[in-house]
């Protein structure tokens, strides 16, 4: 994810979205006035458009389970099918090895938990998009400046009016951008994640931002401490062939994907140190964009920062909780 996961998208995935969501937007009717091929069809791309989604949920619950009934299960259970280098030297050593493995699962069913959570919800929020309110149409005489916002935008065109978008024919606030998979503009878009099958925007940012934050430490315990599980298995001499490889393979995917989820969250920890979304860093910061050395909506701080994207309350930041005003996303300091 992260930089990793635009350019592995853009190329990919988000293609085949853009083209399966065009075809149900501009190619095939309504659900009611569709014929049974037709909602055959409808239902096939919805599927697709869903993939990612069930392939990242199979992956992250599938590796919590790997984890818990090959590791986790013969570090805390007394049973007599414990392969032999699992033997403790002492009453001590076994004691400490199960304290261990119940403060792992904790660590993982805790997270695992509000990662579920956070999915879900940014996955079904609405990221925010320009109200049809009279103030953001576009004027018939295509000049879309007016003393409002003069005042509090600080976007402009490269002809110095404030900004305006040829699909929705609106005004668009500071930081919105039009999304061609969800054809619409979305306040304060930081990116497209099929991995959501959703936009991520002003109201949903956080949910994702924690979804990804928990990820990591999902991934982060798993890579530390299931090594582990890999050297006693193919050291025992019961193991079969077939258990070897899926355990070496399975540490190996999932230590290549919680690499790229890590390296990701830090990704965002800067942006929002920084008051950047990616598509500010991607095209305007990365390229050098007069007036992006420094991201204009920064706060003065990092803490400041940290509370524009995460909530006023510090002790919230990682846990899924609303915080934004429904009127929210159309301006910025």
């Amino acid at each position: 994810m992260g930089e990793a996961e635009q350019s592995f998208s853009s190329i990919t995935i988000s293609k085949a979205c853009a083209n399966i969501e065009a075809d149900l937007s501009n190619h095939l009717p309504p659900w009611k006035e569709s014929s049974l091929s037709q909602k055959v069809h409808i239902s096939i791309l919805y599927f697709l458009i869903c993939l990612p989604v069930i392939v990242l949920l199979s992956v992250v619950i599938g590796g919590y389970i790997i984890y818990v009934t090959l590791y986790i299960y013969y570090l805390i259970a007394d049973g007599d099918d414990t392969p032999e280098i699992y033997y403790w030297h002492s009453d001590t050593e076994k004691e400490n090895a199960r304290i261990r493995g119940i403060i792992f699962l904790v660590i993982q069913t805790w997270s695992l938990f509000w990662f579920l959570i956070s999915h879900g919800r940014a996955m079904f929020t609405d990221p925010g998009q320009i109200p049809d309110s009279r103030q953001w149409e576009v004027p018939s005489d295509g000049n879309s400046e007016s003393s409002e916002d003069q005042k509090r935008l600080a976007e402009r065109s490269k002809k110095g009016y404030s900004r305006s978008c040829n699909h929705c024919k609106k005004k668009k606030p500071d930081r919105t951008h039009h999304c061609r998979q969800c054809n619409r503009c979305n306040l304060k878009m930081d990116h497209h994640c099929n991995w959501i099958a959703n936009c991520v925007g002003f109201f949903n940012y956080k949910y994702f931002f924690v979804m990804v934050f928990y990820g990591s430490v999902l991934l982060g315990l798993f890579i530390a401490t299931f090594w582990e599980c890999v050297v006693v298995i193919l050291h025992d001499s019961d193991s079969s062939t077939e258990l070897c490889l899926f355990v070496v393979l399975s540490y190996s995917l999932i230590s290549l994907l919680g690499i790229a989820v890590i390296g990701f969250c830090f990704f965002h920890i800067w942006q929002m140190r920084n008051n950047y979304t990616t598509i500010e860093f991607c095209e305007k910061k990365r390229k050098d964009v007069p007036g992006y050395n420094k991201s204009p909506f920064d706060r003065g701080g990092w803490y400041e920062n940290f509370k524009e994207a995460l909530g006023d309350k510090p002790w919230m930041w990682l846990f899924p909780t609303n915080y934004r005003t429904p009127d929210g996303g159309l301006y910025f300091k």
